[in-house]
């Protein structure tokens, strides 16, 4: 081969390589646009699908309720949780939200997206919240609540923009305090009191439903209220 036939066929091959790596950049350029847009999409739809299951679950307590059920009866007791934590799954079945002959409700745990650490919802019976039923910061006016703890920003974030929350200077509000430890369960004392969830910040105050950042320990919180009191 002449050596100007060889010059011309590493030109070919250089041109080549380059172009291959520019269409493989596009692509790379490309796939990330793709994944930016479905994360959001994907946000939108773990947020949606959380609420969808606490307006599942708000239904099938009241109900119960109508059905005749008390409060103190009610049990969130399941086969998947610590039975010390809501009672023995199966032992009230009729008063059972997770109980076929019950609520009839199927137990799920939140997305596995929504939450960095604790993947459970958590049903609270020490938790008031502010001008939702009676606030009076006592035992007698604390609300059932359903949570979720540790909740990604970003979900956070959507959560309260479906649901109609502020998000003042584009953060979730803030409070300085829930109350996770004691759970609900059935029993004749089955609520305490331990904190009011919006006294501190008017975008929560009479919020049935919003997530918030604890600034105690600076996680987000996402509650519902299920039973106000």
């Amino acid at each position: 081969m002449r050596q100007s036939e060889s010059g011309n066929v590493f030109f070919y091959i250089f041109v080549a390589i380059s172009l291959l790596a520019a269409l493989s950049y596009a692509v790379a350029q490309g796939g990330r646009g793709s994944v930016k847009a479905l994360t959001g999409e994907r946000v939108h739809l773990v947020a949606s699908e959380i609420i969808a299951y606490g307006d599942t679950v708000s239904k099938t307590v009241t109900q119960l309720r109508l059905r005749g059920t008390p409060v103190t009866s009610l049990s969130f007791a399941n086969a998947f949780l610590s039975s010390g934590e809501y009672g023995v799954y199966n032992s009230d079945p009729g008063n059972e939200v997770f109980n076929p002959a019950g609520g009839a409700v199927v137990y799920s745990n939140p997305p596995e997206a929504t939450t960095v650490i604790n993947p459970f919802y958590d049903f609270l019976a020490n938790n008031e919240v502010e001008n939702v039923g009676t606030t009076c910061g006592a035992s007698s006016c604390s609300d059932l609540v359903m949570s979720v703890s540790n909740v990604r920003l970003d979900v956070c974030l959507e959560l309260n923009e479906i649901l109609g929350i502020v998000n003042p200077a584009g953060a979730p509000p803030t409070d300085t305090d829930i109350r996770q430890i004691e759970k609900f369960k059935p029993g004749a004392t089955p609520f305490g009191y331990s904190s009011t969830i919006g006294d501190e910040d008017a975008a929560l105050d009479g919020q049935r439903e919003a997530c918030f950042q604890e600034t105690g320990d600076s996680l987000y919180y996402y509650y519902k209220v299920l039973l106000p009191r």
